[in-house]
C-alpha cells in the first residue's frame, strides 16, 4: 500500500545515496545465504516434502503505474508510481524478510530526474518462531497498533497513516504469542528506521517523527526513542461470522537536536474492533493521540516530504468492504467494493479538523495484476486537493472540501 503525495513540490531536496548502497549488500547477502540453505535442502534426498517446502528463498515484486486527474488543480497523468523488491528466505524456524521501494523521476516526483532518485526500505527483519504459538522478530518491522497490517481497504490509507500510527515501521524487537481465540505482542523499539534517499528529511515509507525539513513552517526537530508497544486481541469466531476485539498502547521518550527544546513523550491508546461476515467486511479503530512537548504541533515525514501534525486529538477510522463474486468473469476476480471514512478531532480549538473520505473498488486481473480505483474526498487533508501540505493536519488547510481521482495499477510477480 502507498501513500498519494500529491504537494511533494513543497520539499526539499538533499541526501545522499550510501544508505541505498548498503541495503541492497544486505539484500544480497541475505539472498546468498538463502541460497546456500535452499541447496543444502536439496541435496538431502530423505528430506519429506513439507520440509524442502519450509527451506527456500522467496523473491519477488511489483511495478505500479498510477493514473491521477484532479479538475480543479488541472491534473490529468498517468506516470509511472512504484518499483517494489522483496526477498524473503526460510530455514527452520528462521526466516528473513525485506522490502524495498523505488520511486522518483515522475509525478508526483516529477521534480526529480531519474527513477531511484527517491527510494527507502518498507521493512528488513529477522523472524524465529520459538513454536508455533511464540515468534520473535528484531529488525524493521511493523508496530503493533490496531488493525495489522492495514485499517482500510483502500490504496491510499487512513488519516492515522498520515498521523504516524498505521502501517508504521520502526527498528526493534517484537514478540508475538497466540493461543486459542487470543493473541499478545509486545515490542520494544529503540530508533527510527534508517533513512533512505530522497531530496527531504522525510526519506522513510512509514510516518515517521522527524526533525523539519528548513522551508517546513512552524516545524520542530523531534525524533521517538526507547518506546514500547503492547496490544492485546481477541477473535470470536461462529458458523457465518468472525469479530476481533484489540487494544492497543504505544509509548516513546521524544529528544530534540535543538538543545534548547525541552525533552517530550508521545502516547497512542487506541479500540479497534472487526467483523467479517460473508462477503461484507468492516474495520473501525479510535484512537487517542497525545504528543507532550511545549508546541502544539510536532513534524512528521515520509516519502520524501515533511509536515505538521497537531499534537492532542482523537482519530476515528470506519472502514467497509463488500466482495461481489458475480462480476468475478473470466480472468478477474477478488472484486470488491469500499466506503472509507476518517477523522482527527483536534483537542486545540483554533485548530481545524482534518477528515477523508474514500469510495473505491479494487480487483485482480490474471492473478498478477491489481487494480484499483479511488474517488478520495478530503478537508483539510495534506495528501488530498489543494490544501496545505505542511499545515493540513495541524493547523488545518483551505478548510474546503477537495477531491480527485487515482487509479493504481500493479503488476506483480
Amino acid at each position: 500500500m502507498q501513500n498519494f503525495l500529491n504537494n511533494s513540490s513543497l520539499m526539499q531536496r538533499t541526501v545522499s545515496t550510501q544508505t541505498f548502497q548498503s541495503q541492497t549488500i544486505s539484500a544480497i547477502i541475505l539472498f546468498n545465504i538463502g541460497m546456500l540453505f535452499s541447496a543444502a535442502s536439496s541435496a538431502d534426498e530423505t528430506m519429506d516434502t513439507k520440509q524442502v517446502s519450509q527451506n527456500r528463498v522467496d523473491l519477488g515484486g511489483a511495478v505500479r503505474m498510477r493514473l491521477d486527474y484532479d479538475p480543479d488543480r488541472d491534473i490529468r497523468k498517468l506516470s509511472f508510481d512504484t518499483a517494489i523488491m522483496n526477498l524473503d528466505f526460510y530455514y527452520d524456524q528462521l526466516s528473513g524478510h525485506i522490502e524495498h521501494r523505488v520511486l522518483g523521476g515522475a509525478y508526483p516526483y516529477d521534480y526529480t530526474d531519474h527513477i531511484g532518485d527517491v527510494n527507502f526500505t518498507k521493512k528488513a527483519y529477522l523472524e524465529y518462531a520459538v513454536n508455533p504459538q511464540q515468534s520473535i522478530q528484531v529488525g524493521l518491522n511493523q508496530v503493533p497498533i490496531g488493525f495489522q497490517p492495514y485499517y482500510t481497504s483502500t490504496v491510499i490509507e487512513s488519516m492515522a497513516y498520515i498521523a504516524g500510527i498505521e502501517d508504521l515501521y520502526r527498528l526493534g524487537a517484537k514478540y508475538n504469542y497466540k493461543k486459542d481465540n487470543y493473541e499478545i505482542y509486545a515490542a520494544y523499539y529503540a530508533e527510527n528506521p534508517w533513512k533512505g534517499k530522497g531530496t527531504s528529511q522525510g526519506a522513510y515509507y512509514s510516518n515517521q517523527l522527524i526533525p523539519a525539513d528548513e522551508n517546513l513552517e512552524n516545524g520542530t526537530h523531534y525524533k521517538e526513542q526507547d518506546a514500547v508497544a503492547l496490544q492485546y486481541n481477541y477473535t470470536q469466531n461462529n458458523d457465518s461470522w468472525s469479530a476481533n476485539y484489540g487494544i492497543s498502547a504505544y509509548y516513546a521518550q521524544l529528544k530534540s537536536k535543538l538543545k534548547e527544546d525541552k525533552e517530550g513523550h508521545r502516547g497512542v491508546y487506541a479500540l479497534h474492533y472487526g467483523l467479517n461476515k460473508d462477503r461484507l467486511g468492516l474495520k473501525f479503530i479510535s484512537i487517542f493521540n497525545q504528543i507532550d512537548t511545549p508546541y502544539d504541533q510536532t513534524t512528521f515525514g515520509s516519502y520524501d516530504g515533511t509536515f505538521n501534525v497537531a499534537n492532542k486529538g482523537m482519530l476515528y477510522s470506519l472502514d467497509l468492504n463488500y466482495k461481489i463474486p458475480e462480476f468475478n468473469v473470466k480472468d478477474i476476480n477478488d472484486f470488491n467494493v469500499y466506503l472509507h471514512y476518517s477523522r482527527y478531532d483536534k483537542t486545540k480549538k483554533v485548530f481545524l479538523d482534518s477528515e477523508q473520505l474514500v469510495l473505491g473498488s479494487a480487483f485482480t486481473y490474471k492473478k498478477n495484476v491489481y487494480i484499483a480505483a479511488e474517488w478520495l474526498f478530503g478537508k483539510n487533508n495534506p495528501y488530498i486537493g489543494g490544501s496545505s501540505y505542511g499545515q493540513s493536519l495541524a493547523a488545518g488547510g483551505s478548510n474546503q472540501w477537495e477531491n480527485q481521482v487515482n487509479v493504481n495499477i500493479g503488476y506483480y510477480f
